[in-house]
């Protein structure tokens, strides 16, 4: 069994003493190393072999003798009393080209029987002291000892380079024809042997190195050898065979089922050997499960790891969720019972009575931090209540355990990491107790697992998984946290469509909603029927997803029944920034957390990113809306035509459905028919998309609807074009399409007037500040990538054009990937114009002044397109300050006090949208009887 700190320290006083006189003989050094292991409990004979021949010593020719060589652990070199050792470092490092790759060690100590130095080669660092000074230095040899405390690096090149020898293991093995769920399962119990060996898990460190290195070096045994080692590991010592081989007897009961189910052999050669051992050679100590499980999911695929390091959750990005969702709130309980051995006790009786579900686990991280943060809380109250005084048995102060967490996941290989990483965190928080209380603590055997769920997490109960009792006694808390799957509808599946809709039945656009919307609407339903059935029960959840869910058109039939029927409340949220993630092919996703429950924050929290990719700024908001701003809860529906009084009709612009053939898409084009045909002049217009209209490009269209068939047949260029346009339409598969061949000389379909229009492109990049919008006359013809306001003033103009659009733009319309996205229903036509009937003329002429001001100053850049002069790199000042005029004279049709923020605009404006559509506020209101079931489901 592992020794304490205090014992340690005892057995490196005791050292100090015996060795205080100088080391003559070898015989003596070789006493001074073996009596230095045992300070740390440690068996040197078995471990560690004196005088090791190297075969090659870098930059000398010949052999060398390692003094001292624990393969893979720790290489030690001795000098005479008062030589430098520097020498002997250096000729420490001459061995290491001469070792194996799995037998070079990460930690060198060399001595001259006075001092001591010890390096850790892989941080590139070393301390000195003499040995009287020992007890005061013995957790730096933590190593040795079981005992190891480490701050995980998400990038840590530990965690990487183990992901890769296990995928290149994965890779031989797989090759070979073992595969499936047993090659997954093999894999798995691996890393743990792997962890166990490095962390004191099991009372003999190397145990399993040494087992494997036992083996023949063609590897023809390693599988039978590892089969019986999974036999052993599941079996109690009472209960094996008293003539087991000695290789196996050492190794303890692990229990825990992970050992439990039998796999076939597998034939192992050569290189899957040594691969093996190079595996087992780095320090797994090093290893952070919570970083690890997700990057050794993802390089099972050798494509993905090229991209290896990239894999990951980001412990950040996890701890987003995690902070306002409970540990916030537990932090400032802990502080608050701090001197108060009452309220400390209180706290202590608390965090075992919570339990945690994650219901798209993958491989645990959300878990695995979760747990480490709880226990890390927990012992920082037993280090307060139990002060300098040795605990004499951990395992009874320490009550937060893995069967605590839940967790469901799709893919079976990802949930073993998951349950065996939470094995791995357990250990590791073991450790911490270890330092912190003065006793070494290991759990074995394996106490109860995480219960992580193989299956599909919309088909699952997860009432029934968490195992609630019926009166729920003693249970405190519940939350929910994960990072749901990232699918957008235009690519779910069918069973898919069915899940979603079969959760929001009778919702109006359920068809249209993204697969994570699922996880809200599950979570919502569970929570409010725990609300009614265990009134005592603190619950909550907080979900990670794309932005898609808090705007456009997926707001409202989401969040109408999370919040109207399921009475949920928004308790904190985290709008749009960029997630560093495991995603395969997507480590930058846009996305929010939302954190909901059946109770109201008392203050809820609001955390905004000036960048997509940089911090995070906390805004204490009065209630946070499903558009996650702070302001009233309103749910902006689709509209037909303009709430507003008085505003002109928006139209989609011109669809051409023409196979090309009515487009003149260049100059030459162009020029070569008014060559042949001049009478074609009157039917020529210039035609504009949205990409025309943003860089300057021009191309034209024959518009003939007003051409009469005599002059048609003069124009036999113009005919043929208009034939082809029949038969593209008549060969097309869309019954509609074949339709417009009827009318092959116009486009399919046609919005335009004869009037000047304003004009918006359907989608534009998000990194401007203003979509640009133009003021056309009727002779131009724009395509169905634009929008089109016919009839439209100025004084439209410049509403539209101002900030407080852009604001409403950005929040209600929704994105195409993070691009601005316009919309006529659930844009324009719920855009709360200012009543210009309620305006002074005076208001109205400095909207429309300021408005041809913005046109003036795009005039003096004759050589800029608008892509140019939106640029928010290049915007010219004279348009950046004619632009603040315009939102100046628009905000001040609005009210007299000036808006201070986009938030507050934004909250003014979704109570202006209430009043125009008062009967509009929760979901799409369904038949009473539907939507009542729904809700009680």
């Amino acid at each position: 069994m592992a020794l304490s700190w205090n014992e340690i320290r005892t057995r490196a006083a005791a050292f100090a003493r015996e060795f205080k006189d100088e080391v003559k003989e070898n015989a003596e050094a070789q006493s001074f190393w073996n009596a230095f292991f045992n300070v740390f409990g440690v068996d040197r004979k078995r471990v560690a072999v004196f005088e090791k021949k190297v075969d090659k010593v870098s930059g000398v020719s010949g052999q060398g003798r390692i003094d001292l060589l624990w393969p893979g652990r720790l290489m030690a070199e001795h000098k005479t009393r008062g030589k430098s050792l520097d020498g002997a470092f250096t000729q420490a490092q001459d061995y290491f080209a001469g070792l194996e790759e799995h037998e070079r060690p990460p930690h060198v100590v060399v001595s001259d029987f006075a001092r001591i130095r010890l390096y850790d080669v892989q941080e590139g660092t070393h301390v000195e002291f003499p040995i009287s000074e020992l007890p005061d230095h013995v957790e730096r040899f933590g190593f040795m000892a079981g005992f190891q405390q480490r701050h995980f690096r998400e990038q840590d090149p530990v965690n990487v380079r183990a992901a890769e020898q296990m995928g290149y293991l994965h890779d031989q093995l797989e090759r070979s024809g073992y595969t499936g769920h047993q090659l997954e399962l093999l894999l798995v119990r691996l890393l743990f042997l792997m962890f166990a060996d490095d962390t004191g898990l099991f009372d003999q460190k190397g145990i399993f190195y040494d087992l494997v290195d036992s083996t023949r070096k063609d590897g023809t045994d390693l599988g039978p050898v590892l089969a019986k080692l999974f036999q052993v590991l599941d079996t109690p010592q009472t209960k094996r065979q008293t003539t087991l081989d000695p290789r196996f007897t050492v190794f303890p009961y692990v229990n825990g089922e992970l050992f439990r189910e039998r796999i076939d052999l597998a034939d192992f050669d050569a290189g899957m050997r040594e691969r093996l051992l190079t595996a087992s050679n780095l320090d797994w100590g090093k290893i952070s499960p919570a970083i690890f499980g997700s990057m050794f999911q993802s390089v099972m695929d050798a494509t993905e790891r090229r991209a290896l390091g990239a894999h990951y959750t980001s412990e950040t990005n996890i701890l987003k969720a995690l902070g306002p969702l409970f540990l916030d709130e537990l932090h400032a309980m802990r502080e608050a019972a701090r001197g108060s051995k009452a309220r400390l006790q209180r706290f202590l009786d608390l965090l075992p009575q919570m339990r945690f579900l994650d219901p798209a686990c993958g491989s645990g991280n959300f878990l695995i931090l979760a747990y480490r943060e709880l226990r890390r809380m927990e012992l920082d109250v037993l280090a307060e209540l139990h002060g300098d005084r040795q605990v004499l048995d951990i395992a009874t102060l320490v009550r937060v355990n893995v069967a605590q967490f839940y967790g469901i996941e799709y893919e079976e290989f990802p949930s073993q990491i998951a349950r065996v990483a939470m094995w791995l965190t357990d250990h590791q928080m073991n450790i911490e107790a270890s330092l912190l209380l003065g006793q070494a603590f290991v759990n074995l055997p394996l106490p109860a697992a995480a219960h992580i769920m193989h299956g599909d997490a919309l088909e699952a109960d997860w009432e029934g998984h968490l195992d609630l009792p019926a009166d729920a006694p003693g249970l405190q808390r519940v939350y929910i946290v994960g990072n749901p799957p990232f699918i957008g509808y235009n690519v779910m599946t069918e069973p898919q469509h069915d899940q979603v809709k079969r959760l929001f039945a009778g919702v109006n656009g359920a068809g249209r909603l993204d697969y994570v919307s699922a996880w809200y609407a599950k979570s919502a339903q569970l929570m409010h029927r725990w609300n009614k059935t265990y009134p005592t029960l603190k619950t909550g959840a907080a979900l990670v997803s794309t932005n898609s869910i808090t705007q456009g058109e997926q707001v409202a039939p989401i969040w109408g029944l999370i919040l109207n029927d399921f009475r949920m409340h928004l308790t904190f949220a985290h709008r749009t920034f960029k997630w560093s993630n495991e995603a395969r092919g997507n480590a930058a996703v846009h996305c929010v957390i939302v954190g909901f429950g059946p109770e109201a924050a008392a203050q809820p929290r609001l955390f905004d990113y000036a960048k997509v990719d940089g911090p995070a700024t906390e805004r204490p908001a009065t209630n946070i809306n499903p558009y996650l701003t702070d302001g009233p809860t309103v749910m902006v529906h689709k509209a037909q035509t303009p709430l507003s009084p008085g505003v002109p009709n928006i139209y989609f612009g011109n669809m051409p459905r023409d196979g090309g053939n009515l487009i003149l898409q260049t100059r030459e084009e162009y020029d070569e028919l008014l060559k042949a045909e001049p009478d074609a002049a009157k039917f020529i217009r210039p035609l504009l998309d949205a990409q025309d209209f943003l860089n300057g490009a021009t191309r034209w269209c024959l518009w003939l609807v007003d051409a009469e068939p005599h002059e048609l047949r003069k124009l036999p260029k113009v005919m043929e074009r208009v034939q082809r346009v029949k038969d593209f339409r008549l060969a097309s598969r869309a019954a509609s399409t074949r339709g417009f061949a009827a009318t092959p000389t116009l486009f399919a379909q046609i919005s335009h007037r004869e009037a000047n229009y304003v004009v918006v492109p359907g989608h534009t990049s998000e990194r401007r500040e203003y979509i640009p919008m133009g003021y056309l006359t009727a002779s131009v013809i724009v395509n169905n990538a634009m929008f089109a306001v016919p009839d439209a003033t100025l004084f439209h103009f410049g509403i539209m054009h101002s900030r407080m659009h852009m604001d409403w733009i950005r929040f209600v319309g929704g994105k195409l990937e993070s691009r601005y996205r316009y919309s006529k229903d659930l844009v324009y036509n719920t855009f709360p114009f200012p009543d210009r009937s309620a305006l002074t003329p005076k208001q109205v002429q400095a909207v429309e002044l300021a408005a041809q001001s913005v046109l003036d100053a795009r005039a003096k850049h004759p050589g800029s397109t608008l892509a140019d002069l939106y640029d928010p790199n290049s915007m010219p000042n004279d348009l950046r300050k004619a632009h603040d005029a315009l939102d100046r004279a628009v905000e001040a049709c609005y009210r007299k006090a000036a808006f201070k923020s986009e938030q507050e605009r934004i909250a003014f404006l979704l109570d202006e949208y209430r009043k125009l559509s008062p009967t509009l506020l929760g979901a799409t209101p369904p038949a009473k009887k539907r939507r009542k079931k729904a809700a009680d489901a």
